[in-house]
């Protein structure tokens, strides 16, 4: 990694995504952005009782300075060698946010909170945090909860043997620390459906599980040459979403989800709906979704 940025709120989701990245940072020796979008409502600008006095709005800039310096002064004394912050104006914040990114070529992951000040679990249809999965131009790290302060040690990473999900792997690989499972490569064998309507036959069934087995085997063997944890593998078979989030409810132990940011469709950019999507907004744990910025 050479440059992460990541942005914060203040909140406490927002604070233990920044601890994340700030661990990153030191891991990788990457240059760490703090930012803080702020903004005022519209609402603010509307007529009395509503509006708010030059004082507030300035009241409010303040705090937000004072609480982005704060950010920064302790991911220095955490020991980011290569630290900086900045505060962003402008509406909507994540458009701000996915400008910074896309201007400085050097930023290859975003780190940041699944849900902010509201308080909202698990609602991020619309907030500034799916719309950085879906728009972001480099990988996104959605942090849920409080992660392990000493890394990810339990990490799935779902496969569909797309280019995007490769990337995963690779990204699996740089994250995955010593301690726990290591690496588990999931694919789901999507059950087809003839024009029919009818199912195929169960042997037809049976030659795509033994398939995705054999090339999900082939990977592993070639990702237990690159990392010093296990590798292990599972073939499901059903809707990839929903046995993604199955697999992530049965084994409480995944501290990580590593998966691309668009599959075999090559659809860029159009995760709503998608599994990626879907995973992001449901998922226990944290999610990266991996992108490479120059595909």
């Amino acid at each position: 990694m050479k440059k992460i940025l990541a942005p914060t709120d203040f909140s406490p989701c927002s604070q233990a995504a920044t601890h994340v990245a700030v661990r990153l940072a030191k891991e990788t020796d990457a240059e760490l952005v703090i930012a803080h979008a702020w903004y005022v409502p519209a609402l603010a600008f509307g007529t009395e009782p509503y509006s708010f006095s030059a004082d507030m709005i300035q009241v409010m800039s303040d705090e937000a300075k004072r609480g982005l310096d704060s950010a920064v002064a302790d991911a220095t004394r955490q020991g980011v060698r290569s630290l900086s912050g900045v505060m962003l104006s402008g509406t909507p914040p994540w458009s701000r946010l996915v400008d910074v990114a896309e201007a400085d070529p050097a930023f290859d992951l975003i780190v940041m909170g699944t849900h902010g000040r509201t308080g909202l679990k698990r609602v991020v249809l619309g907030s500034v945090a799916e719309k950085l999965v879906r728009h972001a131009p480099c990988s996104v790290l959605a942090v849920r909860g409080e992660p392990r302060p000493t890394g990810f040690t339990d990490v799935l990473c779902p496969i569909d043997f797309s280019a995007s999900s490769r990337l995963a792997i690779d990204r699996a690989a740089e994250l995955v620390r010593p301690g726990g499972s290591g690496v588990t490569l999931l694919h789901v064998v999507e059950v087809p459906v003839a024009q029919s309507g009818e199912s195929f036959e169960a042997s037809f069934l049976r030659d795509l599980d033994k398939a995705a087995t054999f090339a999900l085997d082939e990977m592993a063997v070639a990702l237990r040459a690159r990392v010093a944890v296990p590798v292990t593998t599972r073939v499901r078979l059903g809707y990839a979403g929903s046995q993604i989030l199955g697999v992530l409810d049965s084994d409480p132990t995944f501290d990580l989800v590593v998966m691309g940011s668009h599959g075999r469709t090559g659809l860029r950019r159009a995760l709503l709906g998608s599994v990626a999507e879907k995973t992001v907004r449901h998922a226990p744990c944290p999610v990266m979704i991996a992108r490479d910025r120059t595909a």
